[in-house]
């Protein structure tokens, strides 16, 4: 416990005040203990405050401000249950277009579809019909283009019927 001698003169006002209250404690509804904290609170009527016996004070109870504190710790608990899950769901999702990818690569021999040159640029999986048209990732509405041509392909050279490999 903290020596009143180290306190600045209005907190230890407060916390001698405090204590003295404390000393006569047996189920005192004025005193409460903040669990959290580890410490004692005295409530005084002539300013409605809760005073500690290190000499602090607060317009909140010890029992509100724990609740407050709990559920605060609650809510973390599950906002980082949401972003964890969120988390797995993308790495899932990487993982399941990375597979595919090196797939089509692969069957394409890392060769544009469109122009048939290699593209020094990193290449780009491109969807024959669009997934907004009900295009799937099935690996016969998938092709490897070069950047430009993509661009291409999605704009100008856009045809449902595309010819499928």
């Amino acid at each position: 416990m903290i020596s009143f001698n180290e306190l600045p003169p209005i907190m230890a006002k407060r916390a001698r005040w405090a204590r003295e209250e404390i000393l006569g404690f047996v189920e005192n509804p004025k005193v409460q203990i903040d669990e959290d904290e580890l410490l004692a609170w005295v409530y005084s009527e002539e300013d409605g405050l809760w005073y500690s016996v290190d000499g602090n004070y607060s317009r909140k109870s010890p029992i509100e401000k724990m609740a407050k504190r709990r559920e605060f710790a609650n809510k973390q608990d599950i906002f980082k249950s949401k972003i964890n899950k969120q988390y797995l769901e993308k790495l899932a999702q990487i993982d399941y277009w990375s597979k595919i990818r090196e797939r089509i690569l692969k069957r394409d021999k890392f060769t544009c579809q469109i122009c048939q040159n290699r593209a020094k640029s990193k290449l780009h999986i491109h969807h024959i019909l669009k997934r907004v048209s009900g295009g799937t990732d099935h690996y016969d509405n998938l092709i490897t283009v070069c950047p430009k041509c993509h661009k291409n392909a999605d704009i100008k050279l856009y045809d449902p019927t595309w010819k499928q490999l």
